[in-house]
């Protein structure tokens, strides 16, 4: 029983602590995209303005909502949006930027994000998907996202054809 007592105690520790929001001096917590630009997109329409920023609402089902949190010696992302169809590979971290992978197991699409901090509240992600075509990669997107920190955010429901729904707050 006293040790039943003690793993609880042990996780309701860990769990409101990883839930409390941090103090901003680090990519630490919970972020969901708010604008985003597209610089280049091999399907965009011919009259397609690239490099224009575009709010996004913040009530959305579908956001690109990410945690970050402290894993060893760096930083681990879980994509709330994805699950393990996409696999995230960790390039670099540190307090002031990540820069990761997230490979589509299905299609053999890759993500590119590089992301820092910009103040404390903000995140602002480059971001390059390359598909594999005739034995190379082939880019396909590049954009920009601004991330802004949230105090939590949670997946509300299953898989869809859109991802897995998610609300920030």
């Amino acid at each position: 029983m006293n040790r039943l007592a003690l793993a609880l105690v042990a996780l309701l520790a860990t769990t409101s602590v990883c839930a409390q929001p941090t103090d901003g001096k680090t990519i630490e917590g919970f972020s969901q995209d708010t604008a985003r630009r597209i610089l280049f997109s091999r399907d965009a329409p011919p009259d397609y303005v690239y490099g224009r920023w575009n709010a996004l609402d913040q009530a959305q089902t579908y956001p690109s909502a990410k945690q970050i949190h402290k894993s060893g010696s760096g930083f681990e992302v879980v994509d709330l949006l994805y699950d393990d169809e996409e696999a995230i590979k960790i390039v670099r971290s540190g307090d002031q930027g990540i820069e990761f992978t997230r490979t589509n197991t299905w299609s053999g699409c890759t993500a590119r994000h590089k992301c820092d901090l910009e103040g404390t509240n903000q995140l602002f992600c480059a971001l390059e998907t390359r598909c594999p075509k005739a034995g190379t990669d082939e880019l396909v997107w590049r954009g920009e996202e601004r991330y802004a920190r949230r105090a939590i955010c949670e997946r509300v429901d299953k898989r869809q054809a859109q991802g897995i729904p998610h609300r920030c707050r």
